[in-house]
C-alpha cells in the first residue's frame, strides 16, 4: 500500500512528464512554424527577382494607366452610359472566379499552419477581417467611375498621386515600417507637384474664364470651367481626396493582413477578399435595375461597350497581379506603379486625340 508521500510524489512526476511533452509539442510546432518561414523568405525573394514578378508590376503600369482613358471613351454625349455598380460587380466576380480556378487547380504549398483544423464556423470567423478592405475598395471603385466625369483623364491621373503621399502615412502608422529621408523627401516633392497642378489649373481656368474671349478656347457649363482638353470640375476635388484616402487605407490594410496570414495561401486569401467584394457590389448592382426588368440580361448589361470589357478585363488582372506584389513586396512598389502610370495615360490620351480628329 502506498503512502500519501510516494502518491504525491507519482502525480507530481506525471504532471512534469506531461508538462516537459507538451513543452517539446510545442517546441516542434514553434520549430516547424520557423521551418516554413524561413523557406518562404527565400521563395519570396527569388519570386521577387524573377521576370515573372517584373512582368506583373509592367502590367500593372499599364492597367492603371489606361484605366481613366477607358472610362472616358465609354462616354456618350458627356454622361457614361453604363452602370458602374453592375460593373464592378462583374470585376469581383470574375476576380473570384479566377481565384477558385486557381486555388482549386493549382493548390497552394503554403497553407496555414492549423488549415487541417478548419471548420465552416472557424473559416468565416478567419474571413472577417478581409471584409474591411473589401468595403473600402467597394465605395473606391465606385466613386472611380463617377470622378472621371469631373475631370479629364491626365488630371485624374496627376491628382491621383496624392494617394501616394496618403499611402505612405498610412504605411508608416500601420505596418510601422520606417522610410528614411530620401524617401519622405521624394514622397513630398511628388504631393507637391500634384498639389501644384491642382492650384495651377483651378487659376488658370479662372483667369481663363474672365480674360478669354475666344469660344473654341474655353466653353462653360453649370458644373465647371472646361480648357482645351483639360478641365477639373469643382466637386472633382473633395472627391479625388476621399479616394486617395481610402485607396492608402484599403491598400495598407490589405497588406497587412496578407502578410499577418503570409503562410496561408494567397488564393484562398483572395477568395476571402472577393467574396466580400462579390457581395457587397451585388446588392446595389441588383437594386439598380428597375422592377419591370430586373431579371432582364440585356437591362443589366446596357451600355456595356468593348471599352467596358476591356476596364473588366484590365482591372481584374490588375487586382489580382496588385496582390502578388502586396504580399511578396510592399504597398512602396504599388506607389512606383501608381507613379510611372501618369506616362501610360497621356501617351494613350494622346493616341485617341489623334485617332479622333483622323475620324474628323
Amino acid at each position: 500500500k502506498m503512502t500519501n508521500s510516494e502518491t504525491n510524489e507519482k502525480d507530481s512526476t506525471l504532471l512534469i512528464i506531461s508538462d516537459n511533452h507538451r513543452t517539446n509539442e510545442k517546441s516542434k510546432i514553434g520549430t516547424e512554424y520557423e521551418t516554413r518561414s524561413t523557406i518562404a523568405d527565400i521563395n519570396n525573394q527569388q519570386f521577387v527577382s524573377s521576370v515573372t514578378f517584373k512582368a506583373m508590376v509592367v502590367f500593372q503600369i499599364f492597367a492603371y494607366g489606361s484605366y481613366s482613358v477607358l472610362v472616358h471613351l465609354c462616354e456618350k454625349n458627356g454622361k457614361i452610359e453604363f452602370s458602374s455598380t453592375t460593373m464592378n460587380f462583374i470585376l469581383e466576380l470574375t476576380k473570384l472566379l479566377f481565384s477558385l480556378n486557381a486555388f482549386l487547380c493549382c493548390p497552394s504549398t503554403t497553407t496555414s499552419v492549423h488549415s487541417s483544423a478548419l471548420t465552416l464556423r472557424t473559416v468565416i470567423r478567419h474571413s472577417l477581417p478581409y471584409s474591411i478592405p473589401a468595403i473600402l475598395y467597394f465605395i473606391n471603385n465606385n466613386l472611380a467611375v463617377h470622378m472621371q466625369l469631373q475631370m479629364d483623364p491626365t488630371s485624374y491621373q496627376i491628382l491621383s498621386n496624392f494617394k501616394i503621399l496618403t499611402t505612405a502615412i498610412l504605411y508608416r502608422i500601420i505596418m510601422k515600417q520606417y522610410l528614411n529621408k530620401i524617401k519622405w523627401l521624394s514622397l513630398v516633392l511628388l504631393f507637391a507637384g500634384g498639389l501644384s497642378y491642382s492650384l495651377g489649373a483651378s487659376r488658370s481656368s479662372a483667369s481663363k474664364f474672365l480674360s478669354s474671349t475666344t469660344p473654341s478656347s474655353l466653353s462653360v457649363s453649370s458644373s465647371g470651367i472646361v480648357i482645351g482638353e483639360m478641365y477639373i470640375h469643382p466637386l472633382g476635388i473633395p472627391m479625388i481626396t476621399i479616394y486617395c484616402i481610402l485607396s492608402g487605407l484599403a491598400g495598407v490594410y490589405n497588406e497587412w493582413i496578407l502578410k499577418k496570414y503570409y503562410l496561408e495561401s494567397l488564393n484562398m486569401q483572395n477568395i476571402y477578399l472577393y467574396t466580400y467584394g462579390t457581395i457587397f457590389n451585388f446588392i446595389p448592382a441588383f437594386y439598380s435595375q428597375s422592377p419591370t426588368s430586373i431579371l432582364s440580361i440585356e437591362s443589366a448589361f446596357k451600355g456595356f461597350s468593348i471599352y467596358t470589357w476591356l476596364i473588366i478585363l484590365t482591372q481584374t488582372l490588375n487586382g489580382l497581379f496588385m496582390s502578388v506584389v502586396i504580399k511578396h513586396s510592399s504597398n512602396i512598389t504599388r506607389l512606383f506603379v501608381i507613379s510611372f502610370s501618369v506616362i501610360v495615360t497621356t501617351l494613350l490620351k494622346i493616341f485617341f486625340s489623334k485617332g479622333a480628329r483622323k475620324k474628323l
